[in-house]
């Protein structure tokens, strides 16, 4: 609740005035003299005090330095029954907020301690709004100094206006030397790490998450928190470097193992042509052995093709390419391979189907793998193989789906070198996985008896229906 103080030597008079203002609901206390006053106003705050300028001990005037000091924020109003020139410009010089002349009337004077009151509590309210500014600032630059990361902020010309504690330890630089320097150099908006530089020589690499926030005048502060990845960038250079020795002797083990097959073959069948040679034997005992050679070196350089395929991709020459054409062209290819086999083979695809982008060839490549996947696997049974394209989610979605025998879904078919044929390279679906990817798409597959379907996706050429022309 406010509060008023009256300082005035006339008893009834201060009782009166007290009942008057009691009607705005504050609370009242009098004072008889200048050291009565003085002696309340220690005890409790006071937002409005009512003074005669004439006391039994003093100038009422002379009340308003040392009331001001102990509480900035009281207003005071000076009453006087004989106002004079320099009386008025002391009280404005002392800072009152008012100087009322005897006798007041009632009316008059709420208002003008309702006005005061007022005041006071604007005063007030915005000490305390300066009081929270300086604790929320205060734990701001707590929580940024205890911070366990390199915090560092920018004002809108990049310049920088925060440099915590550790970027302290951790470069060598203080704060005084940083503050105001161009702070734009060292944190990018990329999400990759960049140089952080150190007094000492040398640099640290530091990984930044930015975040842009208005400032109180509309311009754009940057705050920045920064994670040293020095140490993380060196281990996943050495996880990356082990990682492509074990690849390396994956591949290489794999291809050991399927160039053997071939070779061990075409080895005991030159050994048997060369008996039969020696014998002297006809050309009808010995043609059959050099097709089986030769179709032992085909394989072979069947599998170096792949690997090298898989092994050491050719860059991709991305251009918008027609999916119902890439998918009709792909069935005629395999359409002989299907009627003898005694399959059905349908391409279903939308009315208008927006442009894809990527490499046709190498999608060839892709169709052509798993649609001859599918015929071989129902070379006994025979069957039905669909090929489809739709437009799903911004991208092209392209299936090819037949109703053969299937197999488990934990199956690794696209590791290297896995096969379930007995000619089998092992390296088609690898190599289709990888394109795929190369395309920046993504293939699944789903499989049961009766059922499998692989699913990839491509990305829309440009200007295609919602993507940019550019």
């Amino acid at each position: 609740m406010s509060a008023v103080l009256i300082v005035d030597d006339e008893e009834s008079l201060a009782e009166n005035l007290s009942e008057i203002v009691g009607l705005l609901g504050v609370e009242t206390a009098i004072a008889r003299d200048r050291s009565s006053a003085l002696v309340l106003a220690a005890q409790r705050a006071f937002d409005v005090a009512l003074i005669d300028v004439r006391l039994p001990d003093g100038d009422g005037m002379s009340l308003l330095e040392p009331l001001h000091a102990r509480w900035p924020y009281m207003q005071v109003v000076l009453v006087t029954g004989n106002a004079t020139l320099e009386g008025a410009i002391a009280a404005v010089r002392g800072d009152a907020f008012a100087y009322v002349l005897k006798p007041v009337s009632p009316p008059d004077l709420l208002d003008t301690v309702r006005r005061a009151l007022d005041q006071a509590g604007l005063y007030h309210e915005r000490e305390r709004l300066r009081l929270d500014l300086e604790r929320s600032e205060r734990r701001h630059r707590e929580l940024v100094e205890s911070m366990p990361a390199l915090v560092l902020a920018l004002d809108e010309k990049g310049r920088i206006t925060v440099w915590n504690r550790l970027l302290e330890t951790v470069t060598g630089f203080s704060r005084t030397e940083m503050l105001g320097r161009d702070g734009t150099v060292l944190v990018n908006a990329d999400g990759r790490s960049h140089d952080l530089p150190l007094k000492a020589g040398g640099a640290r690499k530091v990984r930044w998450n930015r975040a842009e926030v208005p400032g109180l005048h509309g311009e754009a502060l940057v705050y920045a928190v920064g994670v040293d990845v020095t140490g993380e960038d060196e281990m996943l250079r050495r996880t990356l470097r082990a990682e492509r020795l074990a690849a390396v002797g994956t591949l290489a083990a794999g291809l050991a193992h399927e160039v053997r097959n071939p070779l061990n073959s075409a080895a005991l069948q030159l050994a048997v042509l060369e008996r039969r040679l020696e014998r002297g034997e006809a050309p009808e005992r010995t043609t059959p052995i050099v097709h089986v050679i030769k179709g032992e070196i085909d394989r072979l350089d069947r599998l170096v093709r792949e690997f090298l395929a898989f092994a050491k991709p050719a860059p991709l020459e991305a251009r918008p390419i027609d999916v119902a054409a890439l998918l009709g062209s792909t069935a005629d290819l395999i359409a002989p391979e299907a009627e003898a086999a005694r399959i059905r083979l349908t391409v279903q695809t939308a009315a208008e189907l927006p442009p894809a982008s990527g490499d046709a060839e190498r999608l060839r490549q892709v169709l052509l793998n798993l649609t001859r996947n599918a015929v071989e696997a129902m070379q006994a049974t025979g069957g039905h193989v669909r090929l489809r394209a739709r437009p799903a989610a911004g991208m092209m979605e392209i299936e090819v789906e037949d109703d053969g025998p299937g197999f488990p879904n934990d199956l690794p078919v696209f590791d290297a070198f896995f096969t379930t044929k007995d000619q089998g390279t092992g390296l088609g679906l690898s190599l289709v996985h990888r394109i795929i990817q190369d395309h920046g798409g993504t293939i699944r597959v789903a499989s049961r008896p009766g059922f499998t379907c692989f699913t990839f996706t491509l990305p829309l050429a440009p200007g295609a229906p919602g993507i940019p022309a550019s």
